[in-house]
């Protein structure tokens, strides 16, 4: 087969603006994702403690052991993360499941499971495991939300990150989650699903349904009270505001 090339007239065949790209937060391929495992695993106490990990401003920003994407596109294999965490488990105290990283990962298996042989699982309609809830038809709030623009700095600094990295902190997916849905919109989960789905680098069918379902209350938990307020809760996870004023934001606190 002979070798092809642009036209020298065609400086950018793409299409593509790439001038101002920033740096990428996730370099795909294998080799880094069996990187970033060995960086991962090197953290024993971290891993040893997982069940109850602190909270800070740093931790809502991509880290160098991420990761989600690489075991959602095959290039870490789960089995692999599996045994190596088990291995690291016979050697120091651990936390137990669900909470230890071992449970995470059968939280996967869990959606997975759920989802066979339900075709529906993405959806409310015809769905024998979700509540039938007469959510409201917003197309300019869930505009404003899945855009950054609702208002509430914290919610906005989250869908911000989520449409620059590809990527935002599992407590972070909570509250805006919970804001389009029980918690302020009332907007349907499905929405929210599928804006994970376009713009998530670890969206994964069953996995992201499912978690829509759990943290609307329209599955597995229907009587899952904690609210995340889009206030309070942003001041205790980010209370000097880096993180928001991080994505844009000038605050006065």
């Amino acid at each position: 087969m002979g070798t092809f090339a642009y036209p020298s007239s065609v400086s950018n065949p793409s299409g593509f603006d790439t001038d101002n790209l920033k740096d990428a937060v996730w370099p795909g391929g294998e080799t880094e994702a069996l990187a970033r495992l060995e960086r991962h695993l090197e953290r024993k106490a971290w891993v040893a403690s997982f069940g109850s990990p602190k909270m800070t401003p740093k931790s809502l920003l991509a880290s160098q052991t991420g990761l989600s994407p690489y075991l959602r596109f095959g290039c870490l294999s789960a089995r692999l993360f599996y045994h190596q965490l088990a291995d690291l488990y016979r050697k120091i105290k651990k936390s137990n499941p669900p909470l230890s990283l071992q449970g995470q990962l059968l939280w996967r298996e869990f959606f997975y499971c759920a989802a066979t042989r339900n075709p529906n699982f993405d959806r409310m309609h015809n769905n024998p495991i979700c509540v039938q809830i007469p959510w409201d038809v917003n197309a300019e709030a869930l505009a404003k939300w899945a855009n950054g623009q609702t208002g509430y700095p914290w919610i906005d600094a989250i869908m911000r990150q989520l449409r620059e990295e590809g990527w935002i902190h599992h407590v972070a997916r909570y509250a805006v989650a919970c804001f389009l849905t029980r918690g302020d919109l009332w907007l349907s989960w499905e929405e929210g699903m599928k804006v994970f789905d376009e713009l998530l680098l670890d969206a994964d069918w069953s996995v992201n349904a499912g978690s829509w379902m759990w943290l609307s209350c329209s599955s597995f938990f229907q009587q899952f009270f904690h609210l995340y307020c889009p206030v309070r809760f942003g001041r205790k996870a980010d209370p000097s505001g880096d993180f928001i004023s991080s994505f844009e934001f000038i605050l006065n606190i």
